[in-house]
């Protein structure tokens, strides 16, 4: 929060007056597509949350984060959500969040109807590791509400998650509503 903090504090002594504001989204989702045993395995994550430090007219500047509860994780089989919540795999009841910590989001501005395609930077935490991942954005400003949206591939095995059978590719999709204030 001190660095939110200090990144808008900069903006107001560098531009003379406030630009960014701080953006919220509390109904987010996520999907997942990961293959076990040559299946594809498709499951679902709400309640995904974010928290921004964002101005529309300067994109480079925001900062923030977002939050996927993977303890939420359903895939429409119960012994298969309890295996991939467990210890081996992600480990839930430890880690019961993946995060995304925003450090750099590529320029450009948000106009009112118009889709912005941008690449944001950050470190993506699963199962207690962290890696630096870059992520193409979606990001649509739509009423002063910021409609945002990602899909990325990670490998599993790079944050100890080892769910027997599974494939070293899982591909996810993230979306979520801002809303200022």
């Amino acid at each position: 929060m001190k660095r939110l903090w200090a990144a808008g504090t900069a903006a107001v002594l560098m531009a003379g007056e406030a630009q960014g504001a701080d953006y919220r989204a509390a109904d987010g989702q996520a999907s997942f597509t990961h293959t076990v045993r040559l299946i594809p395995v498709r499951g679902n994550i709400a309640g995904v949350t974010a928290s921004v430090e964002l101005d529309p007219a300067n994109l480079a500047a925001t900062t923030g984060s977002v939050k996927v509860p993977v303890s939420g994780l359903k895939t429409g089989i119960g012994l298969r959500d309890t295996h991939a919540k467990g210890e081996n795999a992600l480990n839930a009841a430890k880690f019961p969040n993946a995060t995304f910590a925003l450090e750099k989001l590529t320029g450009g501005k948000l106009a009112e109807g118009q889709t912005l395609s941008t690449t944001a930077t950050g470190k993506l935490t699963v199962k207690g590791t962290t890696k630096t991942i870059s992520v193409p954005v979606k990001a649509t400003l739509q009423g002063g509400k910021v409609n945002v949206s990602t899909q990325f591939k990670f490998n599993p095995y790079d944050y100890d998650v080892r769910y027997p059978g599974s494939s070293d590719s899982v591909t996810v999709d993230v979306s979520f509503t801002l809303i200022k204030g």
